[in-house]
């Protein structure tokens, strides 16, 4: 069962840089991060193109330009044509891009200029030149049109470039739908008006009332016009419920929904299926988002940015949800099974043995496998009534659960072995099982079919009736071994987990006594004092940290840690997003905290690798957290 009270934080960056001082140190960390994409396209053909959108404008509409790279393995230099006869809004603003057609992967990585036109008339851009791979690439030469007129139809926005669909093809690139230019703050206009009017958090359920068991699917949604950068600082607890949270979807994805007449981006923040463990009126609770937002200010009709710090005015935000409430009904006691364990559902049940003959000596393996949908997560084993002259052991659950289906779909392989002391021909228990249908309101029995099997004599001893208590012949030295197993096998663990101690003992003293020798006169970094592995995967990333001058900090701890990962959970995965990550992390068995933290330090990372660099205690920090993490995943992939 999942814990309710798992906390995590979302970040959304969406708000583009405006100050002309940050141009050269954003182009100078997206060379930087190019390194981590040069694997992915070696051995193709590398191009290099420039094209404007729209080609023709208005005087008083933004143009974007797009400098693109495709399966560029080393890019050193993007260098844009002159734009003399522009006014630069914004940019350049890095992108990168990666496109499996068929197998077939393409990445693409593109510098992007918010472009406003000074004078109006035909015009032409000279060819951009970018250095890849030790070799000089032009662009063809880009014509355009400036009228005096708006063009109809157009966004009136410099965000242009920042908002095109993914997957562009270069040469073909589809046209963006309309843009939002809200962030404008207009003469006589105040903030709290504009983000009560453009900026919501909404919760979303699909029913307001379910019986106990029953799944409710809750949505934490931003309903957005306006660019921010969001923290979730209150999380939702979901007491009195079991959570299943969904697979996390990218913060920087979004949809179009529209909201009593209005469109909006809509932003998922959490998504989780809900199954109440209780009756009642059930709150959930308020989430609340912290939101950091910018405006342009302007008091004539463009809404250009001329570089005046004064036009842009930045305001925090607190949005919460509203609350709500979820009746949930109690199961009827009317035709309840005596049976009945609290499946929820709509179910099937089959069994089989792994062997139908083994000898009195031997274990055999009863599998019992519960498919369907349902809260398949708080299933257990059916009951079993043995026979006598049965003998039944732990059982083990192989849980194959879809936690993106509503309700959980899948199936629990419930693996019961067993021993038989006297030979003979058997038939298995009888297994039924039973479930409430919350679609039909009715308890339902499901029978599994009984299965025959042969007991064969074991070696040396000799073919016995275990009904009959008289005359037993008697028991030789490995009957007697085999009897007293459980005890010989406690032994046996007990000598193996002292030495453990003992060597965890001895080796401790050791390192203490390394780390007085070695320790540094001075303290440094907050790091945390948990023992690192032999090998470092965050070697580099120390070295720099160590390192006054080295400012590619938060560019190598993105590569080391993303590397790290690939190896862990997706071995020959070069390039991982944050959903296949995230599958891939739940494939292995990854618990949901552990999931939900790496990809909060991953967005951290990335948020910070186009912010000054400066090292200091966030620094120590971050990378403190992610050897923390590191540690954290190792010890749970070697303790399935």
């Amino acid at each position: 069962m999942t814990n309710g009270r798992q906390r995590q934080d979302f970040r959304f960056n969406f708000v583009p840089g405006y100050q002309r001082s940050m141009v050269l140190f954003i182009t100078k960390k997206f060379y930087c991060c190019l390194f981590v994409f040069a694997s992915l396209t070696a051995g193709a053909q590398t191009t290099f193109t420039a094209s404007l959108t729209p080609p023709q404008s208005g005087r008083d509409e933004y143009i974007t330009l797009r400098l693109t790279v495709a399966n560029g393995t080393d890019v050193r230099t993007i260098q844009p044509p002159s734009l003399n006869n522009f006014i630069i809004v914004s940019g350049p603003h890095p992108e990168t891009e990666m496109i499996n057609t068929n197998g077939a992967i393409t990445q693409y990585i593109s510098l992007n200029y918010v472009l406003l036109p000074k004078k109006s008339g035909a015009y032409t851009l000279g060819a951009a030149t970018a250095v890849v791979n030790g070799k000089t690439y032009r662009s063809k030469a880009i014509a355009g049109l400036v009228t005096n007129k708006k063009t109809a139809g157009r966004p009136h926005s410099p965000y242009t470039a920042l908002q095109m669909s993914p997957g562009f093809d270069p040469v073909d690139e589809p046209k963006p739908t309309q843009q939002f230019d809200d962030y404008i703050l207009r003469k006589g206009e105040t903030v709290p008006e504009k983000v009560n009017r453009n900026m919501q958090l909404k919760l979303q359920t699909d029913k307001t009332s379910c019986y106990i068991g029953e799944p409710i699917l809750a949505s934490y949604k931003l309903y957005t016009r306006l660019r921010s950068e969001s923290n979730l600082s209150k999380n939702p607890s979901f007491n009195g419920f079991s959570v299943v949270d969904m697979t996390a979807e990218d913060p920087m994805n979004f949809k179009r929904e529209t909201l009593k007449g209005r469109e909006y981006n809509v932003y998922t923040i959490r998504k989780a299926q809900l199954y109440p463990l209780q009756a009642g009126n059930i709150e959930l609770e308020t989430a609340i988002l912290d939101n950091k937002i910018e405006f342009l200010r302007t008091n004539g009709p463009s809404n250009a940015y001329t570089g005046d710090p004064g036009a842009v005015v930045k305001e925090n935000v607190s949005l919460s949800t509203k609350p709500f409430s979820v009746l949930v009904k109690p199961l009827p006691e009317e035709g309840k099974p005596a049976g009945f364990n609290g499946a929820v559902g709509n179910f099937r049940i089959q069994s089989s043995l792994e062997r139908n003959r083994f000898s009195s000596q031997e274990t055999g393996k009863l599998l019992v496998t519960v498919s369907g949908s349902g809260n398949m997560h708080l299933l257990t084993a059916p009951e079993i009534k043995w026979p006598v002259g049965f003998e039944n052991f732990d059982v083990k659950c192989v849980d194959k659960t879809d936690n993106n289906t509503i309700p959980l779909s899948g199936s629990k392989t419930f693996e019961m072995p067993f021993s038989v002391s006297a030979p003979g021909n058997y038939r298995t228990p009888a297994i039924t099982f039973s479930f409430f249908d919350p679609a039909a309101g009715i308890y339902k029995t499901i029978t599994a079919a009984t299965q025959e099997f042969t007991i064969t004599p074991g070696a040396n001893k000799p073919a016995t009736n275990f009904y009959t208590t008289e005359n037993q012949p008697e028991t030789g030295l490995m009957n007697n071994i085999f009897e007293n197993r459980w005890l010989i096998i406690l032994f046996l663990a007990g000598i193996i987990i002292s030495g453990i101690i003992l060597r965890m003992s001895r080796e401790k003293k050791t390192t203490a006594v390394q780390q007085e020798e070695t320790e540094p006169s001075e303290p440094t970094a907050e790091l945390s004092p948990a023992v690192f592995p032999d090998h470092n995967p965050l070697m580099k990333t120390e070295e720099c940290l160590q390192n006054e001058g080295c400012v590619e900090f938060y560019s190598v701890l993105n590569g080391e840690l993303r590397q790290f990962l690939s190896e862990k959970f997706a071995p020959g995965t070069e390039f991982l997003t944050s959903k296949t990550l995230a599958l891939a992390m739940d494939k292995a068995g990854t618990d949901n905290d552990a999931i939900l933290r790496t990809q909060q330090l991953l967005l951290e990372i990335e948020f910070e690798l186009y912010t000054p660099f400066e090292q200091n205690e966030k620094s120590h920090r971050v990378y403190a957290e992610s050897q923390t993490l590191v540690q954290i995943l190792n010890m749970q992939k070697s303790n399935p």
